[in-house]
């Protein structure tokens, strides 16, 4: 029997630009392992600054003094120990620097910690979408069991806000926090809620805002906390290339679909590639214009109907209405 090459359309060649990249983002690869190397990484950084921030909060606000001082709280409803996850820390060893005149002046270096979810790497970082950025990378794996895009700032990449990222973003932030908006921490719920309640610690003072409090630290400690900030900055960083790459990878697929006619040619590539592929993979899932052809909507009541799962034969007979024999005869 002669073969018949399957023609491509829009649908297949996009069904076929899905299979390569669910084989990118699979594929192990220098830029992959860095990712999980340095989120390893950031896990012990986290562990690590928290026991420290603990012990440096506890020796600002201690452990008896908080204990005294809820139970008056609660009696004459004052609002004086609070929880919190967010921390200023200045450290209590100078730096020389010059001024703009060349004066010599002396300067305590700061930081802001945070341990919330969805919050940035830098000082006074302010922008949501840093924090989203953290925590998208950081639940990479959960986002995509779930069938959600991670991925989604490097599919933006340069290019101003739409309705098709921001939904993509609102539906990765719901999953992690149930919201669409990073909005109230305190409002969260979910992994984001069980992340910040796990970093949470008791602190003296009315006020809601971390900056308004500086809590001293040695210059060591100091350095360990730089180095979580630091980590969690690489984590973000290694996150984006891996993702950047695997954008690219797939424009360069895409672009070149669009010139191909058959599966043939498609297949060609993805073999070069290492990409497994099959004509059932473009045209199975395919739901083009010819859905509303009575015999396609028949065939896809008929596979809504309650039955027993069917054997590997059973869908070959259904789908292409050969069976084993079949294909031997067709074969002779």
């Amino acid at each position: 029997m002669t073969h018949k090459p399957l023609k491509l359309n829009a649908q297949k060649r996009k069904l076929g630009v899905n299979v390569f990249k669910k084989h990118y983002q699979n594929e192990d690869n220098i830029l992959r392992t860095a990712y999980y190397e340095k989120r390893k990484i950031f896990d012990n950084h986290i562990e690590n600054a928290h026991k420290l921030v603990k012990e440096i909060v506890n020796r600002k606000y201690p452990s008896e003094d908080i204990a005294t001082l809820k139970p008056l709280q609660e009696k004459h409803n004052f609002d004086v120990v609070r929880q919190d996850n967010c921390f200023h820390f200045r450290s209590d060893t100078p730096e020389k620097k010059s001024r703009y005149d060349g004066q010599d002046y002396e300067d305590f270096p700061e930081c802001h910690v945070k341990f919330e979810l969805f919050s940035g790497t830098k000082r006074h970082d302010y922008n949501n979408d840093n924090g989203k950025k953290f925590a998208y990378a950081y639940y990479h794996d959960h986002l995509k069991n779930k069938g959600l895009t991670p991925e989604v700032f490097s599919m933006q990449g340069e290019k101003k806000d739409n309705p098709h990222h921001d939904n993509l973003k609102k539906e990765c932030t719901k999953e992690l926090c149930g919201q669409e908006w990073v909005g109230n921490n305190n409002e969260h719920i979910g992994l984001s809620k069980e992340w910040n309640d796990k970093y949470t610690l008791d602190v003296i003072g009315g006020n809601h805002y971390c900056n308004s409090r500086y809590i001293e630290c040695t210059e060591n400690e100091f350095k360990i906390l730089q180095d979580f900030l630091n980590s969690k900055e690489q984590l973000v960083d290694a996150y984006i290339s891996w993702q950047d790459n695997i954008v690219k990878r797939v424009k360069v697929v895409e672009d070149t679909l669009k010139n191909y006619n058959t599966f043939d040619q498609m297949k060609k590539l993805a073999d070069n590639q290492n990409v497994e592929i099959s004509e059932n993979s473009i045209t199975i899932e395919c739901t083009d214009l010819a859905i509303f052809n009575p015999d396609n909507v028949s065939a896809m009541l008929d596979d809504l109907k309650p039955k027993a799962k069917e054997t590997k034969a059973e869908k070959l007979q259904r789908i292409y209405g050969i069976n084993s024999s079949g294909v031997q005869n067709a074969q002779n």
